[in-house]
C-alpha cells in the first residue's frame, strides 16, 4: 500500500505495453490519447507488488494522467475501488470512492464523494472526503465521518488513522449508537 501512488503510471504503463498483444486495445488505448498532454486509459487494472508480494490492486473505468512540470497528477473521475494485502495475500482493508487524485510529488492521494473505507476486522468509515499521505503513512480527513465497528455506530467530525484503518481516533466525537 506504500508508495501506490509513485508506481500506479508505471505500473499502468509496463502492464499497458507488456501485457497487451492485442491490437485492438492498443488503437483504443492511442484513441482516447488525443489530447496531448493528457495521458488517459479506460478500464483501468493496476496492480502494485513489492518485493514479489501482492501489495494492492485498484480498479478504475477511467485514468487521465496530467503531467505537469511541477507537479504531476493522476485523476480518476469516474470513481475507484481498491484492496490492498498483507504479505500471506490476504485483503487487509478495501477502499470506494466515486472520486480520486493522486499528487505524484508531495505523495498524497484524496479521495472524494462516497468514500467508504473497511479494514480487517470488519470496521467502516464513510466520509466525503478522506486524504492518504504516503510519506508519514497516514489517512485523514476534516470532513465527517461514520465508522461502524461490531458494538456502535460512530459520528464525528475529523478523523485520523495509521494508512491501514486500525489504529484511528476521531477528533470530534459527535455520537455514539450502541448496536447489539
Amino acid at each position: 500500500m506504500c508508495r501506490l501512488a509513485v508506481y500506479l503510471f508505471f505500473l499502468f504503463s509496463v502492464l499497458l505495453v507488456s501485457c497487451s498483444k492485442d491490437a485492438e486495445k492498443l488503437k483504443k488505448v492511442k484513441s482516447i490519447n488525443a489530447n496531448p498532454g493528457v495521458e488517459r486509459a479506460t478500464d483501468v487494472v493496476l496492480t502494485y507488488t513489492d518485493s514479489g508480494f501482492l501489495k494492492a490492486k485498484v480498479i478504475s473505468p477511467l485514468m487521465e494522467r496530467y503531467p505537469q512540470k511541477t507537479e504531476p497528477y493522476m485523476e480518476m473521475k469516474k470513481g475507484v475501488k481498491g484492496k490492498f494485502y498483507n504479505r500471506s495475500g490476504k485483503v487487509e482493508s478495501s477502499l470506494r470512492a466515486n472520486y480520486a487524485i493522486s499528487y505524484e510529488v508531495r505523495k498524497i492521494i484524496e479521495v472524494r464523494n462516497n468514500v467508504h473505507v473497511v479494514n480487517s476486522i470488519g470496521e467502516e468509515l464513510e466520509t466525503e472526503k478522506l486524504i492518504w499521505d504516503q510519506r508519514q503513512e497516514k489517512i485523514y480527513t476534516d470532513n465527517f465521518i461514520k465508522i461502524k465497528t461490531a458494538d456502535e455506530i460512530l459520528y464525528g467530525t475529523g478523523f485520523e488513522s495509521d494508512q491501514n484503518f486500525t489504529r484511528y481516533r476521531i477528533k470530534n466525537l459527535q455520537g455514539t449508537l450502541s448496536v447489539k
